[in-house]
């Protein structure tokens, strides 16, 4: 936070208003342990931990910058750097705090300055997120996700199979209804042949005994027992869009991972093996702002616009033939890039033709080519010149 920051939440004394020498940097510590020991109590397992200041900082800005200040002046272009230690005994299944502390945002236009908006980013287990404080909702909770990888993705639907034309259960039924019948039968031919009207009852009962209970077991092995085959159904618009857009939103949201193999086996839930590499590049290259110096922009969301079915049927998959469709699509990306103390967003639009195949893992989009890029977050487009981007120009 910088020095304007600094002053409104906490009494911070010093020789120099516009300044923190290493004496006053040092007794800084301790004020900022008590404040967020009161303010901000974290509560790991339903436990109030205090924290502890492990390192306390100063930037040496560039003095070229300080027109770009011209309310807060030196306050605002010198910022203090504060590392807050939570010390545990176990790796944590919950936490919980709420950020304490909102200032006006001096540089609204309003006559009523609104309070900041704090947004940050959490990463816990592996897992990038990002959370935003608000006067009006200050508390955030982490809890330690179950589950295996794809527990944290959205579930894809099944290719369809083909099914056939006698299933397994009604072929068991039949046999063990005849194997019954003539079990029965024989059994009581062996009391006599007086019984005959009395076996030919018993011996029907048996087998249809049987047969109804494997009807209502309904098994589906051994798959020997299949007879025939009968093509499946193609997909409705609704169900491919569906199908595509949950993909795309995996897609995604594999980058919330920090360690790049497990950004892999995400992304290897929605693309093609052959795929892997080429959409790991593309989607990484869009996201970093070569504006912020190379910067990696976090996804905040993504939004469908349109997406529109334009054929199905099958394509070459190595050496089988297998189940695909194309569709064309539209969408939005809003990306976050967060640094010393504040945030720039941006919003890029995008079209695109995908063909999905379904392959023995189940759904995956096996070709990508996006035909357009756009920046709609009311600056300029990507493909124009740089936006002007404000890097050290907040005044808090």
């Amino acid at each position: 936070m910088n020095l304007t920051f600094l002053d409104w939440m906490l009494d911070a004394p010093r020789e120099d208003p516009e300044r923190v020498d290493t004496r006053e940097l040092e007794a800084l510590g301790p004020r900022f342990q008590s404040y967020f020991s009161q303010q901000m109590p974290v509560r790991v397992d339903g436990i109030v931990v205090p924290p502890v200041v492990r390192t306390l900082q100063v930037n040496n800005p560039d003095e070229s910058l300080l027109p770009l200040f011209p309310l807060s002046g030196w306050k605002g272009l010198r910022k203090v750097f504060f590392n807050l230690a939570y010390p545990l005994k176990a790796p944590p299944d919950e936490i919980s705090l709420a950020w304490p502390a909102y200032p006006p945002d001096v540089l609204s236009v309003l006559p009523q300055k609104p309070p900041l908006e704090i947004a940050a980013e959490w990463t816990a287990d592996g897992l990038r997120s990002q959370v935003l404080f608000t006067r009006a909702e200050p508390g955030f909770t982490w809890r330690r996700p179950s589950g295996e990888l794809s527990a944290r993705l959205e579930r894809v639907p099944l290719p369809p199979v083909a099914q056939p034309w006698i299933p397994v259960w009604m072929t068991m039924a039949l046999m063990v209804f005849v194997v019954g019948f003539f079990a029965g039968f024989a059994a009581v031919l062996m009391l006599g042949r007086r019984l005959m009207l009395s076996a030919q009852r018993a011996a029907l009962l048996v087998g249809l005994l049987g047969a109804v209970v494997v009807i209502l077991v309904r098994p589906s092995r051994p798959a020997i027992l299949a007879l025939g085959s009968r093509a499946t159904t193609g997909l409705d618009e609704r169900e491919a869009c569906e199908i595509f857009e949950k993909l795309q939103a995996n897609l995604y949201r594999a980058f919330d991972y920090e360690a790049e193999s497990t950004v892999y086996d995400a992304l290897a839930q929605s693309v093609d093996g052959a795929l892997l590499e080429e959409t790991y590049l593309s989607v990484r290259r869009a996201l970093v702002l070569e504006e912020e110096g190379g910067a990696m922009s976090r996804v905040v969301a993504v939004r469908p616009v349109r997406t529109r079915l334009i054929s199905q049927g099958e394509i070459e998959d190595g050496t089988t033939r297998v189940r695909a469709f194309s569709v064309e699509a539209t969408w939005q990306v809003d990306g976050r890039v967060t640094h010393w103390g504040h945030t720039h967003d941006r919003t890029n639009e995008y079209d695109g033709r995908f063909t999905v195949a379904a392959t023995k893992e189940g759904w995956r989009v096996h070709d990508a080519e996006v035909t357009r890029q756009e920046r709609v977050d009311g600056t300029q487009s990507v493909e124009g010149a740089k936006p002007t981007v404000p890097a050290e120009n907040e005044e808090l």
